[in-house]
This record gives C-alpha cells, sequence and structure tokens, in this order.
C-alpha cells in the first residue's frame, strides 16, 4: 500500500504567516488535506523542518508520522526527496501543504496511475504539478544526484526516470471548477481561495 507525504517544510516568503498552518475560510489547509487523505494511505507523513516540528507533533498518531526533513535548505525537489527517504512504502503521493482544494479520487486517480512508472505528474495548461504527484523510491537516487550537482528545479529529474504526465482533461470529472490543483503563495491566494469555499459552484 502507498505512503501520502504532506510537504511542511517550505519558507512562506510570499505571505504573512506561517504556510504550513494557514487557514482558508476558518480552516487550516493541513486539516483539510489530512481529512481527504486519511484512509487513502497505510501511512501519512508530515515532512517539515525542525522549528516547525514541535507545533506540527500535535498531528502525531491514528496513521500519520510527523517527521524531521533530512534533507535541509533544497527547496521542494529536498522535501520530495526527505518524504521519499522517510517513507516505508514504495509508491507515495506527494502533496505541498497549500493546496486547499485537493480531492480523495482524484488523489487515488494519481496513485493508480503510477503502477508500472517511477513518477506520475499532472499536466494542466500552465505546466507540470509535481506536488500533487506520485513518486517511486526508485527515485532516491536520481534526486540525490541532481541536488549533488547543484540543480533544484523540481521537474529537473524527469527525464531520467519513467515519467507518465496525467493531461488535466483527465482530471475534469473530479473538478469542473479548475480549482483542484490550485495552491496558495500570497494573500491575494488566500483571499481568493476563502470565497471559493464559501461558494463552492
Amino acid at each position: 500500500m502507498a505512503s501520502g507525504i504532506i510537504l511542511a517544510g517550505g519558507a512562506s516568503t510570499r505571505m504573512s504567516g506561517d504556510k504550513a498552518f494557514m487557514e482558508v475560510a476558518g480552516r487550516r489547509v493541513i486539516d483539510i488535506q489530512l481529512e481527504v487523505l486519511k484512509g487513502l494511505f497505510e501511512e501519512i507523513l508530515i515532512v517539515t523542518n525542525t522549528e516547525r516540528l514541535e507545533r506540527a507533533s500535535d498531528y502525531e498518531g491514528e496513521g500519520i508520522r510527523v517527521v524531521a526533513e533530512p534533507v535541509i535548505g533544497k527547496g521542494p525537489l529536498g522535501g520530495i526527496l526527505s518524504g521519499l527517504l522517510l517513507s516505508a512504502s514504495d509508491e507515495n503521493f506527494v502533496l505541498a501543504c497549500d493546496m486547499p482544494f485537493i480531492k480523495r479520487e482524484a488523489v487515488t486517480f494519481v496513485v493508480e496511475r503510477l503502477a508500472g512508472y517511477q513518477a506520475a505528474v499532472p499536466r494542466t495548461a500552465k505546466g507540470l504539478e509535481p506536488l500533487h504527484s506520485a513518486y517511486h523510491r526508485s527515485c532516491i537516487p536520481v534526486i540525490q544526484r541532481q541536488i549533488e550537482q547543484g540543480n533544484l528545479k523540481v521537474t529537473g529529474f524527469f527525464h531520467q526516470v519513467n515519467v507518465i504526465e496525467i493531461p488535466w482533461e483527465e482530471f475534469k470529472r473530479f473538478d469542473e471548477t479548475g480549482r483542484l490543483l490550485m495552491n496558495i503563495n500570497s494573500s491575494e491566494d488566500m483571499r481568493r481561495a476563502a470565497l471559493a469555499k464559501k461558494h463552492p459552484t
């Protein structure tokens, strides 16, 4: 069975407050995500930095592990590598902590598409979405080599592994609004997300 990995170690550079514990319409995004992910995975890992570890430890238990990232200061790519290194599963769904509109059916769909591949990654009109994707642990040495070479581009290792891209058209059935893969990077994003939560259609 696969594991779910929430990346909550990144810096809040473009918004006030702590991004890992941000709220949308009165609820923490990470609470929304855990509600969606619970029951889908053998375990869920919340991968965070040492500064947030004590605060995040409140989520420990009932199939959830809160862990400090062993790969420090290497951005989202380091977060992916940290999650894969700490996971007990070969197949892993990796999610950024700033996506409040994820859907249970869409997560399951991505993980199912990983079969026979090393990475299953959605593609929208804006490009690939590597932080709502599934990865096999066999990606570990490839990512390690890339980081050692000083390249922190999240998709930089994709040409070295067997990747299946999932077109947005296949996601439309899960969310016709197009918000499914929305992430929050600014106060304006948070305002729009809160409005969407209050008026979901």
